[in-house]
């Protein structure tokens, strides 16, 4: 649940440094225009281009905003930021990796649960990609899923991939503490130590 918290603290502080004016551009009308003689069909495409395009400048603002939003929260100029970041993405790749799983919702009764897959996501980095094309952990998970859906799964196959999973798990968690002591290294100030701390990016 650790990257689930982050992701809550840097949209916090991301939004936190958004200009009131400016918090509507990131989310405009994507709604396409409705053309004379245009079918169903077509018009059906022409929002589905629109949406695609939209959440791509959405992503790339956010991205923006993100990086705003840690350089002040570090209090880094541009050129330090530039040596923390990719020892940064590291560690949070990793910490990633070690939660690659998901979430569920439902009601009361066990029908009514629905598992959030990685790849079902909006937003998320596995989102509509096929299944050969993702990493082998979110593989793993999506194949693990589908086995406690399924009602003639039987344990021996579930086991499998409860012990695959930990296996692949295994790997980032042996890497995680020298990403650690590498992101360590960059920082120069204790205010930018104390924050990595906090957040659980160094030890």
């Amino acid at each position: 649940m650790i990257a689930k918290h982050k992701i809550i603290i840097i949209s916090v502080v991301c939004f936190s440094v958004v200009p009131a004016n400016q918090r509507s551009l990131n989310f405009p009308p994507i709604l396409p225009p409705l053309k004379p003689g245009m079918t169903q069909e077509e018009y059906n495409k022409e929002f589905e281009k629109a949406f695609e395009q939209q959440r791509e400048r959405n992503k790339k603002y956010m991205e923006i905003m993100a990086k705003q939003a840690w350089m002040r929260l570090l209090r880094v100029s541009e050129y330090q930021w530039k040596l923390i970041e990719p020892k940064y993405k590291i560690v949070n790749g990793l910490v990633w990796d070690l939660w690659t799983g998901a979430s569920g919702w439902g009601g009361q009764n066990e029908q009514d649960f629905h598992w959030n897959r990685a790849s079902s996501t909006l937003y998320h980095p596995m989102e509509s990609k096929a299944r050969d094309e993702m990493p082998e952990k979110y593989r793993i998970v999506e194949e693990l899923i589908d086995l406690l859906e399924d009602e003639k799964s039987t344990d021996e196959h579930i086991r499998k991939k409860i012990d695959a999973l930990h296996q692949a798990r295994e790997k980032s968690r042996e890497a995680l503490p020298e990403a650690k002591k590498e992101l360590a290294a960059v920082l120069t100030t204790q205010r930018q130590e104390a924050i990595f701390l906090i957040m659980g990016d160094i030890d």
